[in-house]
C-alpha cells in the first residue's frame, strides 16, 4: 500500500522549525542541569532533536538516528522531551514510510533498543513496557492516519471520476434528446409541407380556369409556408448534430396528456391532471416538448419515488406554455440535478427558448417548465 507522495530531498521547513524548538528546549535543559558530561549532554541533544528536520523526508532513517542516541550513556537524567521526541518520529514512521516492512523493521528496532537498555539500567523491568509502547504505539497511530489518508485521496479520486462520468452521462442525454428532436422533425414539419403542396396545386389549377379563386390558395400556402418556417427555425436550427434515421410514427401532443396519464394510472400512479388547453393553436413543437416532460417526469416517479401522489399542472397564459409536475409523499426524486432524462428535457426546453427547473422540496420533487409560445430559440 502506497501511503505517501514522491517526497523532496530537502526537510520541510515546518519541520525545521519543529527541530530548532526541541533543540532549544533540550539545550536550555542540559546547560542548566546536565544529564552527563558537558560534550555527551550536547551530544544528546542534537542527536534526539535534528532528526526531527527529516521526519517527513527520510522518516526511518530520522527514527533510526534519533534512536541510536539513546546508547550514549546518561547518569545524571534524561532529556525532558526525549519521550514526545520519540514519539513524534515514530509516528512519521508509521504515517510516512510506504512499505509496511519497512515501518515493522525500524519499529521493531527502535522497542528492541528501547527495551534491552532498559533493562541493564536502574529502572525497574515494568518501564521496559513504556520504552516499547513509546515506539510500537505512535508507529500504529502514524499507521492508522496513513491509511485513512489512502482512503480519503481514493475517495477524491473517485469523485472526481463520478463528476466526470455524470457530466458525459448529461452530454450524452442532450445529445440523444437533440436526435430525437431531428427525428420528430419529419412530422412537425411534413404536415405544413404537404398542405403546401396540396394547395399548390389548387391554385394551379385555379389559374388555369378561374383566377380569381387563385387567392384562398395561395394565401394557405403563405401561412403554411410561415407556419413551416417558424418550425425549422425553432427546432433545426437548433441542432448540433445530425439526428438518426426519421421515426415515422405520429408525435404527441396536448391532446394525448389525458391518455398518458390514464396509462400510468393504469401502472398503479395515483395521478391528477390539471390542464387548461390554450386558446391559440399552439406549435407542434411546443405540443411535444410538453408532453415528453410531462412523461418523463411520470417515469421518475414510478422509478425514484414508488408509491408517491403525482400533481400535473398544464396551463398557458398569454406568452408561454408552463408545466409543473410535483410528486410528494414518496422518497427523494432522480437527485440533485435530476436524472439523464430530465437532462435530456432541459436540453430540448432550452433549444426552444424556454426554461426547465427541476429539485427536491420538502415532501418529493418538482419538475417545472416554461415555454414561450413566441418564436425565441436559444443557441
Amino acid at each position: 500500500m502506497d501511503v505517501s507522495r514522491r517526497r523532496p530531498a530537502l526537510p520541510i521547513w515546518s519541520d525545521v522549525v519543529l527541530a530548532a524548538g526541541f533543540l532549544a528546549v533540550s539545550l536550555a535543559q542540559v546547560a542548566v542541569a546536565p544529564i552527563a558530561g558537558p560534550v555527551a549532554s550536547v551530544v544528546v541533544a542534537l542527536g534526539s532533536t535534528v532528526p526531527l528536520a527529516w521526519r517527513r523526508t527520510a522518516p526511518a532513517t530520522a527514527a533510526l538516528a534519533g534512536t541510536a542516541v539513546w546508547i550514549v550513556p546518561t547518569p545524571h537524567g534524561y532529556l525532558l522531551l526525549g519521550y514526545v521526541i520519540a514519539g513524534v518520529l515514530y509516528y512519521s514512521v508509521g504515517a510516512y514510510v510506504p512499505e509496511l516492512w519497512r515501518v515493522v523493521v525500524v519499529s521493531g528496532v527502535g522497542v528492541a533498543v528501547g527495551v534491552v537498555l532498559t533493562l541493564l539500567g536502574p529502572e525497574i523491568w515494568q518501564a521496559a513496557i513504556g520504552s516499547a509502547l513509546v515506539v510500537a504505539g505512535p508507529a500504529a497511530a502514524g499507521r492508522l492516519v496513513a491509511h485513512q489518508r489512502a482512503q480519503n485521496a481514493r475517495l477524491r479520486e473517485l469523485t472526481g471520476q463520478l463528476v466526470q462520468e455524470r457530466a458525459a452521462a448529461e452530454r450524452a442525454a442532450a445529445a440523444e434528446e437533440r436526435a430525437r428532436i431531428a427525428r420528430e422533425l419529419h412530422d412537425v414539419i411534413g404536415h405544413e409541407v404537404t398542405v403546401i403542396a396540396l394547395q399548390a396545386d389548387a391554385a394551379a389549377a385555379a389559374l388555369a380556369r378561374a383566377p380569381e379563386r387563385a387567392a384562398a390558395p395561395v394565401a394557405a400556402i403563405r401561412r403554411s409556408a410561415a407556419e413551416a418556417l417558424s418550425e425549422m427555425r425553432r427546432v433545426v436550427g437548433m441542432l448540433r448534430t445530425a439526428g438518426e434515421d426519421d421515426d415515422l410514427r405520429p408525435q404527441p401532443g396536448l391532446a394525448d396528456l389525458p391518455a398518458l396519464v390514464e396509462r400510468a394510472r393504469s401502472a398503479g400512479t395515483d395521478v391528477e391532471l390539471a390542464f387548461r388547453p390554450p386558446a391559440a393553436a399552439v406549435p407542434q413543437s411546443l405540443q411535444v416538448a410538453v408532453y415528453r416532460i410531462v412523461q418523463e417526469s411520470l417515469t421518475n416517479a414510478r422509478r425514484h419515488a414508488p408509491g408517491s401522489a403525482v400533481r400535473v399542472r398544464v396551463d398557458a397564459d398569454a406568452d408561454a406554455l408552463c408545466v409543473e409536475v410535483l410528486s410528494t409523499g414518496g422518497g427523494a426524486g432522480p437527485g440533485p440535478g435530476g436524472g439523464h432524462g430530465l437532462a435530456g428535457m432541459r436540453e430540448r426546453v432550452r433549444t426552444l427558448g424556454g426554461r426547465l427547473d427541476a429539485g427536491p422540496t420538502a415532501d418529493g420533487f418538482v419538475v417545472t417548465a416554461r415555454l414561450p409560445l413566441a418564436l425565441r430559440t436559444t443557441p
